[in-house]
């Protein structure tokens, strides 16, 4: 109420205190059947103010506030003359003043104490004087008291609505951890969040789990840089445990908490867990509200944890770990680094010696020759990857790996270190493991082989790499992707072969064991359709591996 005017609540006589009570009642109904019916703003506003008009005995009604998009709309009905309802209103959003020869009484709408717009009722007549004024501002409150209750379920759910589509927007965030700690930030802004943590488990590394844990909104720990020694104890103790529906054991690092879990899983027909997220406080537990926007943020967590992984795991199939999650890190990853360019690159090609003969005299079931590639092309990958190499594909038995991609921050000389390197551990590892395993040994007496044997290809050349084709894979196409190949198929058992380009490269090595290797003369071979010789060394003399 303006305070110039005087108390519109004191002394208030019977018969008016039951005609307010009537109209609080009547305004009541009106709107009940708008929340039952579920109309909006406009609808409520069409059905009530015409018999709004009749029970106050006005001839105009005017209400400015947000609509569901929380945008600032006005609606009015009656008469107002020439004049627009609305600059009325906002020329005198509260008290009681005479507009030509009417009165107009008016005040603030609020929801839990907040403004959220205003209301007026245009009279006939000058009631401009106590105590007609405040008769009519006693009615206005009665009527905006109504109102309120109906703005306020309005208001909440747009609101409501409007974080989600901002949470959901900053989750699609290409950088998921950014787009992650936005959202938490987001929420913690709208509602009280003393703690909050996301648990989920890795796509790629297999046991493997990452969490943040939040304080108020802000990055507290994650499983990186910024570690929580209880939590990283938990999951040394109980592993991907820590993410099933029933188990109790994060609420136990959350020891003297009031604690609240949602649970991320993958679908519902066949369900996959994918994580968990908890939040806590310390006494308070958490409103309606709060549950319900957990909860939504918990559905739109899940499908922008299956988007991530998907991203994740295709990645996978080139790149290790390490290098994904540096790609994933910039939010323009595929064009900065995937797109297809040329560029001077270490080639590596590893094929299984007499792995023709092993198939038809030994493996002749199609289940263990899967088995024994996959045995051996696993760990060759993961030695591609532990120097720094990309896993370009699998022909047959013959892995194919790049080195310099996909952020080619290293010189020629490193590439072909990175390449000969990861050829020399090939080599131990076939030999001395791979060659002491059970079944290769069966397989060894009954071919009389002296345990299994890789011939490898190394080069250094230009070669155009990128992603390619309809599925995104990424490869490369160059005449030295093809000299690698036709190199790899001259070499005999256990031998490496290695271009001219490679050894020259390795001449200005820093690495003394590198700069030591020895080699057999340099060796000239034609080609088929290829116009000059390969020039090639066999590398007679393999330094120690990576392994030890």
């Amino acid at each position: 109420m303006d305070p110039t005017l005087p108390s519109a609540t004191a002394d208030v006589p019977l018969e008016e205190l039951k005609h307010l009570r009537f109209l609080s009642r009547a305004v009541d109904d009106l709107l009940e059947e708008s929340l039952k019916a579920r109309e909006n703003l406009e609808q409520t506003f069409r059905r009530a103010f015409p018999q709004l008009l009749t029970l106050a005995g006005a001839k105009g009604v005017v209400v400015t506030t947000s609509n569901e998009e929380l945008t600032e709309e006005t609606w009015w009905h009656g008469d107002f003359g020439e004049t627009f309802p609305g600059t009325l209103l906002a020329q005198q959003p509260w008290g009681v003043r005479k507009v030509g020869a009417d009165t107009l009484v008016s005040q603030a709408l609020d929801v839990v104490g907040q403004k959220v717009g205003s209301m007026a009722l245009l009279f006939a007549g000058d009631h401009s004087k106590p105590p007609a004024s405040q008769r009519l501002v006693r009615a206005l409150e009665t009527i905006a008291e109504e109102f309120d209750t109906v703005l306020a379920t309005v208001q909440t759910a747009s609101e409501k609505h409007q974080l989600i589509v901002r949470i959901n927007h900053l989750l699609s965030n290409r950088v998921f951890e950014t787009g992650m700690d936005q959202a938490v930030q987001a929420l913690s802004e709208r509602v009280k969040l003393p703690g909050f943590m996301l648990l989920y488990r890795d796509a790629v590394e297999s046991g493997a789990l990452h969490y943040r844990i939040y304080r108020f909104g802000r990055l507290e720990h994650e499983s990186g840089e910024q570690p929580f020694p209880p939590m990283e104890e938990a999951i040394r103790a109980f592993g991907d445990r820590l993410i099933s529906p029933n188990d109790e054991n994060l609420r136990k690092v959350l020891s003297s908490q009031k604690v609240v879990e949602a649970v991320l899983i993958s679908g519902v027909s066949s369900a996959t867990t994918l994580g968990k997220i908890l939040v806590w406080s310390q006494a308070e537990g958490f409103s309606a509200y709060t549950m319900d926007l957990i909860r939504v943020l918990s559905a739109t967590l899940s499908q922008r944890l299956i988007d991530y992984n998907r991203e994740r795991i295709h990645l996978s199939q080139f790149f290790s770990a390490m290098v994904i999650d540096e790609l994933l890190q910039d939010p323009d990853y595929g064009q900065r680094y995937l797109t297809p360019r040329d560029a001077e690159v270490g080639i590596l090609f590893a094929d299984i010696n007499g792995f023709t003969r092993i198939c038809e005299q030994v493996l002749e079931k199609p289940e263990k020759i899967g088995q024994f590639v996959d045995d051996w092309s696993q760990e060759v990958v993961n030695i591609l990857w532990r120097h720094g190499g990309v896993f370009d594909k699998m022909v047959g038995d013959c892995v194919i790996g790049l080195f310099g991609p996909p952020f080619f921050r290293d010189s020629r000389t490193s590439r072909a270190e990175s390449a000969v390197r990861a050829a020399i551990e090939i080599q131990g590892f076939t030999r001395d493991k791979m060659s002491s395993h059970p079944e290769v040994t069966r397989i060894s007496e009954l071919i009389q082989l002296p345990g299994l044997g890789v011939a490898i290809g190394v080069n250094l050349a230009s070669t155009f790499c990128g992603l390619f084709g309809p599925n995104k894979q990424y490869t490369g196409f160059s005449t030295g992707m093809n000299q690698t190949a036709r190199l790899q198929s001259l070499g005999a058992f256990r031998e490496t072969l290695v271009m001219e380009s490679v050894r020259k490269a390795l001449e200005t090595s820093d690495d003394p064991q590198l700069r030591s290797l020895a080699y057999g003369p340099l060796t000239e071979t034609p080609v088929k359709n290829v116009a000059h010789p390969l020039r090639h060394f066999k590398l007679l003399w393999s330094a120690p591996s990576a392994e030890g």
